[in-house]
């Protein structure tokens, strides 16, 4: 476990996990906001992958805890290689989930060269469309209509309204406003991903970090996630000789797999796996399929064809 400073007084927590002569892996985490979960290494093959775990800025046990100064897609990207280049890595291979499928992908863009392949779950390709499938009216929520206006009437808004721009001004607000709209929403997601809903905790000294997941996350959506309207779709010509394989749920209700199975006609190396689940990594057959597919990839990279760029992993 460590830490690397970084601009405008962020500071970065990152851990690693598995074999540390193995093949780098950078876990890139979701949300936006949510940190890294240690026991989600266990899916990525820790027996041949040097597993690199960063919480993103503002999340997990990164500082300062929920700042949104110099937080933005660019600056995330540009932690991660900072991270490479702290740790002398010279290749990697890339895994995101969710949020961090847009991540993965956009520093694969960046830096082609750094990435052997990359690893994706539950794919999110931070278009306009995807956020109103799961946060506006004519989403997915035709399927949980009296949740939707709960989440509605929480926010103070009409129905048919764009929730992002403000859930980020009571994301600002005062303590106690914050934790209640943090609240509400984390209630919409479970409801959606049907998982147990939180309650309400009247012990304050629990609040930050709830509030502080919820803050960057809103931050992210009013902002578009700092992408253009169609999100990572562009440029995707700059992935063409990488392998990229993903999992993706039949059942996703936050992550619709009609938009996992877009990459597959831009990107040659692209192999999709459908499962039997929804959206989150408590269900077993994505925790299956994910190991599946870390499996193939370190498979693949292991072959002889490979041996070449892997010998320099470790080399400035």
């Amino acid at each position: 476990m460590s830490h690397l400073n970084l601009d405008q007084g962020h500071c970065l927590y990152y851990a690693e996990f598995g074999y540390p002569q193995g093949i780098p892996l950078l876990f890139i985490h979701g949300g936006p906001g949510s940190g890294c979960q240690p026991a989600h290494t266990a899916y990525l093959y820790p027996e041949g992958f040097r597993i690199i775990q960063l919480d993103q800025r503002g999340c997990g046990q990164s500082t300062p805890l929920g700042s949104l100064a110099a937080n933005t897609t660019a600056d995330l990207i540009a932690d991660m290689e900072s991270l490479r280049q702290h740790l002398q890595i010279k290749h990697w291979v890339l895994y995101g989930g969710s949020w961090g499928t847009v991540l993965a992908l956009e520093y694969a863009k960046q830096f082609p060269e750094q990435v052997l392949g990359v690893l994706l779950r539950g794919v999110f390709l931070a278009r306009h469309e995807d956020w109103a499938w799961f946060a506006l009216s004519e989403g997915v929520a035709q399927q949980f209509p009296l949740a939707y206006q709960d989440l509605l009437q929480a926010l103070q808004l009409p129905y048919g309204a764009d929730p992002a721009p403000r859930l980020n001004t009571l994301m600002q607000a005062d303590t106690e406003t914050a934790y209640h709209t943090a609240l509400a929403w984390d209630r919409w997601e479970s409801t959606v991903m049907g998982i147990g809903e939180p309650s309400f905790n009247p012990d304050r000294n629990t609040w930050a970090t709830r509030i502080a997941r919820n803050r960057i996350y809103a931050h992210y959506a009013a902002n578009q996630f700092f992408l253009p309207e169609q999100g990572v779709l562009t440029q995707l010509e700059q992935l063409a000789q990488l392998p990229i394989y993903a999992v993706h749920g039949r059942n996703d209700p936050v992550c619709q797999l009609a938009a996992a199975k877009l990459l597959e006609n831009a990107l040659p190396q692209y192999q999709l796996l459908e499962v039997a689940a929804g959206h989150g990594m408590h269900e077993l057959e994505l925790q299956r399929g994910l190991q599946q597919i870390t499996q193939e990839l370190y498979l693949k990279l292991s072959k002889p064809s490979s041996q070449c760029r892997l010998s320099s992993n470790n080399l400035p």
